[in-house]
């Protein structure tokens, strides 16, 4: 009621304030382009003095087309000064300031002429056709803004509504929280106890298998070291326990690449510096370097692009020779990698391992181990419980603290999503959230802006959205997106515009807008610049 009321008032007054206008400043003395308010600082009785307050001038120099005030204060009335202003009285209309330069530039600026006084430039008085233009869409304005202030009643309700409960909601996770994390820690006791005594019942299986490798480890050296000593003896003649560069030549097995040629440089691959090897330097650096080249021409391994299936045997064969490669001599790393070493199967024998050792523990320490897995189960799942809660404590505090209106007349538009199509995308506004672009051709959505913060200026804080850090165009910055938010009955998505590269300009009505200043803000007469 107080408000309807306040809204004829205004219409009223603005009214009478025109037709005020038109008469007092039309009749009230004072030189060219000065308004109204500033008459009495302009009196042909007394010397003028600048605004700035630095020199006085006779009076007669005011309007003189020169220009003597370093503010431009004496030249209200001509465009000697660059930085003067000429003031349009526009009776039937709101009065105007213009810069000095646009005076007698031959281009009509106030809609009743006056600024084109000596220009000879035939100016017609617009003022009374634009004033009643003014009239009706001030009428309009607050028709709109006296139906839209209802809806924004309830938007404001429905926003406190939904801040207190939030508010609810974060006290009740606080409370949630506590009990979450009390269980986790329970949880977490008994998963360490449960592990303890785990640990102590599997020692004695984990020491058994620990010795079971050692066991293996040896005997796969000793047969290594055996197989070793066996090609040694293949490959030395005359038995004298040293292997000569003759001897290799005559074995004809150190052919590297193949090619029925055994040179210097395949000599040194398995002598190294030496003239000449015995046994011990055969077995522990030779042969690591023979057995793959051997395992390869007896077919164990296939050249690559061949399909033919490798038989079991030998395939375990390669297995052997892979791990004995690798745990027992180590190096030559490169050499052994070029032969594809299968992987398969060392992943399925560590599963089969795996089973085997789930089998083979007593019935109570297999309870103890049951019981170990189902209580590391359990506190994961009391740790997510409180990583769940958390993410929503973070979530409502966040929105807490965001700033929905003096009133949270905005706070029910948070999350709520707007569309707006043109030839070529489809725009989609989500309100504190972010803003995007699609192609209607396909393609992923790319951002122009995540929530940011409000930035209208002067009376209006909240006239104005800004989303910032959007993906980054192509040689050039992260996109951006201003909202520009006006009074309408429905909240909806009017336009988007590109006017810079990267900055993308949308606007936006809704009853939230819709406020008691809104109306003055947009239509004061601004009778000073």
């Amino acid at each position: 009621m107080i408000y309807s009321t306040w809204i004829n008032q205004f219409h009223s007054v603005f009214l009478i304030f025109f037709s005020f206008v038109g008469y007092v400043q039309s009749d009230v003395p004072r030189p060219r382009g000065v308004s109204l308010s500033k008459a009495p600082l302009y009196s042909p009785t007394k010397d003028f003095t600048c605004f700035d307050g630095t020199i006085t001038i006779p009076f007669n120099y005011v309007n003189d087309d020169y220009c003597d005030c370093f503010d431009g204060s004496d030249e209200p009335g001509t465009s000697a000064c660059l930085n003067g202003f000429f003031h349009c009285t526009n009776a039937g209309h709101r009065p105007q300031n213009i810069p000095s330069s646009r005076v007698n530039d031959g281009v009509c600026d106030c809609c009743d002429g006056t600024d084109e006084y000596a220009s000879g430039e035939t100016c017609a008085n617009t003022c009374e056709e634009l004033g009643r233009e003014a009239r009706a869409e001030a009428q309009r304005l607050a028709e709109l803004y006296k139906a839209g202030s209802h809806l924004r009643l309830e938007l404001i309700e429905k926003g406190n509504a939904k801040r207190n409960e939030m508010a609810e909601q974060l006290q009740q996770l606080e409370k949630d929280k506590a009990e979450a994390v009390q269980i986790k820690d329970e949880k977490e006791n008994l998963k360490n106890d449960l592990e303890a005594k785990e640990n102590e019942a599997l020692k004695v299986y984990r020491e058994a298998e620990e010795l079971e490798k050692q066991k293996k480890a040896e005997e796969e050296r000793q047969n290594s070291i055996k197989e070793a000593l066996e090609h040694f003896s293949k490959y030395d003649v005359n038995q004298d326990g040293v292997l000569t560069m003759d001897e290799i030549i005559i074995a004809q097995v150190f052919d590297k690449d193949n090619n029925g040629n055994l040179d210097e440089e395949e000599i040194k691959y398995f002598f190294g510096e030496n003239e000449n090897i015995d046994k011990e330097i055969f077995t522990t650096a030779t042969w690591p370097l023979l057995k793959p080249l051997l395992m390869v021409k007896d077919g164990y391994f296939k050249p690559a692009g061949e399909e033919e299936d490798i038989e079991p045997e030998q395939e375990a064969d390669a297995e052997e020779a892979g791990g004995d490669l690798e745990t027992e001599y180590g190096g030559h790393d490169d050499e052994a990698s070029e032969l594809d070493l299968p992987q398969d199967d060392a992943e399925e024998h560590e599963q089969e391992v795996e089973t085997e050792q789930g089998n083979v523990y007593d019935e109570e320490t297999q309870k103890l181990v049951d019981d170990a897995t189902e209580a590391r189960r359990q506190h994961t799942d009391a740790e997510r419980t409180v990583r769940e809660i958390e993410a929503n404590i973070r979530k409502i505090q966040q929105n807490l603290e965001k700033d929905y209106g003096l009133q949270q007349e905005y706070a029910t538009l948070d999350g709520e999503c707007w569309e707006y199509e043109d030839k070529e995308y489809v725009y989609k506004l989500c309100v504190f959230q972010k803003v995007t672009q699609k192609s209607k051709n396909g393609g992923a959505e790319v951002g122009l802006g995540n929530w940011g913060e409000w930035a209208g200026v002067d009376h209006n804080k909240y006239s104005i959205m800004k989303y910032t850090n959007g993906v980054a165009c192509w040689n050039g910055p992260s996109r951006m997106t201003t909202v520009h938010i006006s009074c309408g009955l429905e909240t909806k998505l009017l336009s988007v515009t590109e006017p810079f590269r990267c900055e993308y300009k949308m606007e936006f009505s809704t009853p939230a807008a819709c406020d008691d200043s809104s109306p003055t803000g947009q239509h004061s007469s601004h009778d000073e610049l």
